[in-house]
């Protein structure tokens, strides 16, 4: 049995030197993933960004909601009363976009984390 292979012809004819590529100056993935609180001024620049895929912006999202998570956590267990105010809210709201899913178990865990803060809150504003 002879195995016949045909040749594709390339098809886009479109010249190389007009193909549109992203900006060189402006960040990479792997710098938005690793900090996107400084490579972004809001979530919403994320959603808008003109060349990261779909899946590269629901990624930096979900990094930047556990950062945002992180410094709820940590003002809750060591700040509490000063009331750190993170991007967490608008960080979901733009996840809910790419990943709804992921973006109701972050709205659900950020509830715990600040109902636990508001107990303790409570606590030590009662007379001992």
């Amino acid at each position: 049995m002879e195995t016949i292979v045909e040749a594709k012809r390339d098809i886009n004819t479109v010249p190389v030197s007009q193909i549109a590529s992203p900006d060189v100056s402006g960040p990479s993935f792997v710098e938005a993933l690793v900090d996107p609180v400084n490579v972004f001024a809001s979530p919403q620049q994320v959603v808008d960004h003109p060349w990261f895929s779909t899946e590269e912006k629901r990624t930096i999202l979900l990094s930047w909601a556990r950062d945002e998570l992180v410094i709820e956590q940590v003002a809750g267990r060591i700040m509490p009363d000063l009331q750190v105010k993170s991007r967490i809210d608008a960080v979901i709201e733009a996840l809910a976009m790419f990943d709804p899913s992921a973006a109701r178990e972050y709205l659900n865990v950020v509830q715990i984390v600040r109902g636990n803060r508001n107990r303790k809150r409570a606590r030590r504003a009662l007379p001992h």
